[in-house]
């Protein structure tokens, strides 16, 4: 009696799709959500790759909130709640939001939901000011928070800008990495009369996020429902990579309209060995 065998050949893929998501704004600071994919180039360490991914249609995010509550952000209790609940407000059909806090101890809620009433909530409870600025740390304990979710994610920042430096020295690099090997997100935005550190302006440059100085207190909470406006209008781009090292690679992302400036991740980091 003859058996049929089946064929078990394992066929592994040579690459894997890289995601980027890309904001675009006019020579007026305006963003631009009318391009199409032949208004895109992207570029793995100089050489262009064609789009496997293009989507301009709004985009679900998903969003660690992290607010400064430091002894130097104290005096903006009142306004950062109303910053946090105009945020809410803003949120769109499947957003989903964590809120955290950080100074004498970093805090972040274990619900990640987009419920505007639970959000609500805990921006009225669970913020207790007062402490150094461990931002680092808590930057990078954010990101570990929305390490099980699929898509964009985005850490966005509260503060004064300046990291104590106490909670764990030479945390900044660790941070930097994570973010490039997760292709993480982060928006900082900065209180009236301080500027954002320069090391917290550049790591969100290089992940594709942004940074924004609110010129007063009255400006924060449109601030943060623009924050929202531009996440929900960004471009999902896609490439294929066949590289295997485990290393960081440079990624560029250029438009053809006239006139028009992008910002997207910088960096990824490939996979190591055969993907399957």
């Amino acid at each position: 009696m003859l058996l049929a065998v089946q064929d078990r050949t394992t066929f592994r893929s040579t690459s894997r799709t890289v995601h980027v998501y890309a904001t675009v704004q006019g020579e007026d600071g305006r963003l631009v959500a009318d391009l199409t994919r032949d208004d895109f180039r992207v570029y793995e360490d100089g050489r262009e790759r064609p789009l496997t991914v293009f989507d301009n249609t709004p985009q679900a995010i998903t969003v660690a909130l992290m607010f400064d509550m430091s002894n130097s952000m104290a005096r903006y209790l009142d306004r950062i709640r109303q910053a946090g609940n105009a945020f809410v407000a803003a949120l769109g059909a499947g957003d989903r939001v964590r809120i955290g806090s950080f100074g004498q101890e970093v805090a972040i809620s274990p619900l990640l939901t987009g419920d505007r009433s639970v959000l609500a909530r805990i921006l009225d409870e669970e913020l207790w000011p007062g402490g150094p600025t461990p931002l680092w740390y808590a930057t990078d304990l954010a990101m570990t928070s929305l390490e099980g979710e699929s898509g964009r994610r985005v850490v966005l920042l509260f503060t004064d800008g300046e990291d104590s430096g106490l909670l764990v020295p030479g945390k900044l690099a660790e941070t930097r990495r994570h973010a490039e090997r997760g292709g993480f997100m982060i928006y900082a935005v900065g209180v009236p009369r301080r500027s954002l550190a320069d090391e917290l302006r550049s790591l969100a440059e290089d992940s594709g996020g942004g940074h924004f100085l609110v010129p007063s207190e009255d400006d924060l909470a449109s601030t943060f429902a623009r924050v929202v406006d531009e996440l929900h209008r960004q471009y999902v781009l896609g490439f294929a990579s066949d590289l295997t090292d485990g290393k960081s690679h440079r990624i560029d992302v250029k438009v053809s309209r006239p006139g028009a400036k992008v910002r997207a991740r910088k960096n990824f980091m490939a996979a190591e060995g055969v993907i399957r």
